[in-house]
């Protein structure tokens, strides 16, 4: 009679191999499903060799479970010759970025990461962040990017938190890797060797300890095809946020398909930072669909022009921040490229104002799609050009598989028209985070900390955080109005709104304002738009305001200044201006 610990191990793997092969066949049917057949056939992608790239590929989708490596592998059978990447290295195929891939999850596991466990990336945009991230997919490693705009001291706190045994680092990065980066974790220099940590292997160099043959489909330790996308951190400590590979599958992307019109032979132009969920999205949408995908390392405005005739791109995706730059060129500099090839141009990270919209509007032509979502949320609306044409605010109307649900503060659903917190329920919602809490449900649908409302129509719009709501003598404020405001008025580059504690009305606004302008005029203006208590009380103005690599304000560093301010309103401000350079 065999031993109980042997028959109990028998029985899980037993179970995990199920598992794996139901996600697999859970996978096959909805890719079976006539709307997501619908979809991806208008997108091009079924062509005769989707047959036997989808046989070829099967043993892994039922052994380890639907992931992007298997999308990877589909792809070097049906398209193997064409361009995958385009990047600061050249020109990469799809068989080639499959067989790095491979070279990757090879090595990693040769170095003794066993899977599930989690790889670290700091890694710019390029074919090396690519194939860590569709390698960790195909061995079952979690991959783990981390913004490369993190400071030392926050990046190491999301590295601890991560715990991996190997890290991936831009040799760009090196300082604040050197200083962030704890305990025996194996470090892999990707750029100029001379300024890597020392100790650490060159990425060539690894790579080489990797054999190009996928991981064997069938094993009884099959990991995660876990992805964990640090949040914004715009009001506290960035936190990861995990989602499994089948949750954001064909069926999903066939949703987003639904409402944006992107193609197979697309050549879609990424700066977005794909440690980023909008990044990773478009990258995934780039690996479903078998598109060419332009990444270049760094954002630059003109640049960015550049690329895009040079490569005739059809699509593009852009952090508003990136677009705001690029109108800011002028026409003089504009013009001097051809972007009529442009078939479409994603935004999303950060709201976009009325104004930058019809400003894009004028850049790019009417082809602007405005996604609104969350890290732990997955994408939630997009406002198309023609939902924009009608109502210049909306961030459009949910995404088909999403419900919104809008509720009060005591947690009553709200009707059409009244604003409440924003609630989400779809396949896209997240695991958790890494810490082991998770973000507040109600019946199934999930805050995501934003204020909105839907009009009659569907449309739904956004009023701010839920957390960035000012009460001003009883009234409530929402800062994104006043921010609109002040944006709207000639020479002001960026504003942000925020709370300030005032002895007689509880909280006033204080407005933090970018631009060639002065306290006075923005008072002025906001007297002459707004009532009265939703008027700035104080206006610092500075020469850049802080953000996020996505665009998005970082109102807890401004706010390092408000909750300075003593009761005689004194020291409001910190004499410190965070300045943020967009090529970093």
């Amino acid at each position: 009679m065999q031993p109980t610990w042997v028959l109990f191990i028998h029985a899980a793997s037993k179970w995990w191999a199920t598992v794996s092969a139901l996600d697999g066949l859970r996978t096959i049917a909805d890719l079976a499903r006539p709307q997501t057949i619908r979809a991806l056939k208008g997108a091009g992608t079924l062509s005769a060799m989707s047959p036997v790239a989808i046989s070829t590929a099967l043993p892994w989708l039922l052994g380890r479970g639907p992931s992007l490596g298997v999308l990877s592998q589909m792809n070097a059978v049906a398209l193997g010759n064409k361009t995958a990447i385009l990047d600061r290295s050249g020109r990469l195929t799809f068989r080639g970025l499959d067989r790095m891939a491979n070279q990757v999850a090879g090595a990693i596991a040769a170095a003794g990461v066993a899977p599930g466990e989690p790889v670290a990336m700091i890694l710019r945009n390029g074919r090396e962040m690519a194939a860590v991230i569709l390698g960790c997919q195909k061995a079952g490693f979690i991959a783990c990017p981390m913004n490369t705009w993190a400071r030392t001291k926050e990046l190491k706190a999301t590295l601890d938190n991560a715990g991996p045994k190997i890290v991936f680092y831009d040799t760009k990065h090196t300082d604040s890797v050197a200083g962030a980066v704890s305990g025996d974790a194996c470090l892999i220099a990707v750029g100029e060797g001379s300024g890597a940590v020392p100790g650490s292997i060159p990425f060539d160099e690894f790579l080489g300890s990797g054999s190009g043959r996928p991981p064997f489909p069938f094993t009884r330790r099959r990991g995660s095809a876990k992805i964990v996308i640090h949040t914004s951190g715009t009001t506290g400590t960035p936190r990861g946020a995990q989602r499994d590979a089948a949750s954001s599958g064909l069926g999903r992307m066939a949703e987003v398909l639904s409402v944006v019109p992107y193609q197979r032979e697309d050549v879609i132009y990424c700066p977005a930072p794909l440690f980023h969920s909008f990044g990773l999205l478009t990258f995934t949408m780039a690996t479903a669909l078998g598109a060419t995908l332009v990444l270049p390392e760094r954002f630059d405005p003109e640049d960015s022009l550049r690329l895009i005739e040079e490569h005739r791109a059809t699509a593009a995706s852009f952090v508003p921040v990136m677009i705001k730059r690029i109108v800011e060129q002028g026409a003089e500099v504009r013009d001097r490229y051809d972007l009529s090839h442009l078939r479409l141009v994603m935004a999303s990270g950060s709201a976009m104002s009325a104004d930058l919209r019809a400003a894009a509007a004028e850049v790019f032509g009417p082809v602007l799609y405005d996604l609104y979502g969350s890290t732990e949320a997955g994408w939630v609306a997009i406002a198309t050009p023609e939902d924009m044409a009608e109502e210049p605010r909306t961030v459009g109307r949910p995404v088909p598989g999403t419900e919104i649900l809008l509720l009060s503060p005591d947690g009553e659903e709200l009707p059409t028209g009244e604003v409440g917190e924003i609630h989400v329920k779809s396949e896209m919602i997240f695991e958790g985070y890494t810490s082991g809490d998770n973000r507040p449900f109600v019946d199934g649908y999930i805050s995501i900390g934003d204020l909105g409302r839907i009009d009659e129509r569907g449309y739904l719009f956004v009023e701010g955080r839920a957390d960035d709501m000012v009460v001003v003598g009883g009234e409530n404020v929402y800062p994104i109005e006043v921010e609109e405001v002040i944006e709207s008025l000639p020479g002001v580059t960026d504003a942000a709104v925020t709370g300030a504690g005032d002895p007689d009305l509880g909280q006033v606004l204080v407005a933090y304002v970018a631009g060639d302008t002065t306290e006075e005029k923005v008072i002025a203006h906001c007297k002459s738009e707004l009532a009265s208590y939703k008027v700035p009380r104080r206006v610092k103005v500075m020469t850049e305001l802080p953000h996020t690599s996505t665009g998005k304000i970082l109102k807890r560093e401004l706010n390092l200044g408000a909750a300075a301010r003593s009761p005689a309103g004194t020291d409001l401000f910190s004499t410190t201006e965070p300045v943020v350079n967009y090529s970093k």
